[in-house]
């Protein structure tokens, strides 16, 4: 769906669809020279990362393998409660792999820590992240590897896979939501 469709909605596109598959590629590229010709398996996160998981592995110049997690990260008052439960465990048996977490949005880092955790119990060869998007205040995951597409500013992002209350998924741009939209309005 182009942005036009739900303008009203959007305070602000922020990424292009041509701004983000260009990064995807170059992404793509930079994990193919990282993992050297091995075939990494990509961990992508459910739902918000479908488009991106798939872009990226449409983009990779080698063999890939794709599992998919979801989980649910709960909050109070719009701030992260550190609580991660999960929905949908990864089936691919990832011992002595190498793992690309794939997220559309890491915003405070919290679910990240969770993830990389969780797999790392797995023992795989390797765990690196790769996010199409990164909030400001972002915690680092300073033991892992960390490829990120665009540091973005606050602000409720929607479209190339990332929802409100399940809508947005489908625009091809990434977007600011507007206010009024998230407090109904």
């Amino acid at each position: 769906m182009d942005a036009s469709h739900v303008a009203d909605d959007l305070e602000a596109v922020l990424l292009t669809e041509e701004k983000i598959l260009d990064r995807v590629s170059a992404l793509a590229a930079e994990l193919h020279r990282e993992l050297a010709g091995r075939v990494p398996v990509l961990v992508g996160v459910l739902g918000g990362a479908a488009t991106f998981t798939v872009d990226l592995a449409r983009a990779y110049p080698g063999q890939v393998e794709i599992g998919w997690m979801a989980i649910k990260s709960y909050a109070t008052r719009n701030r992260a409660s550190g609580s991660v439960r999960l929905l949908k465990d990864l089936e691919v048996d990832i011992a002595g792999r190498d793992i690309v977490i794939v997220d559309g949005v890491i915003d405070t880092g919290l679910t990240m820590s969770w993830l990389i955790s969780n797999l790392a119990q797995r023992e795989p060869a390797s765990i690196s992240v790769c996010a199409l998007l990164r909030k400001p205040d972002t915690a680092r995951f300073d033991d892992t590897p960390t490829h990120v597409g665009f540091d973005v500013g606050p602000g409720l992002i929607v479209g190339y896979g990332l929802d409100y209350r399940g809508r947005y998924r489908n625009l091809r741009c990434a977007a600011v939501l507007a206010a009024h939209v998230i407090s109904g309005a």
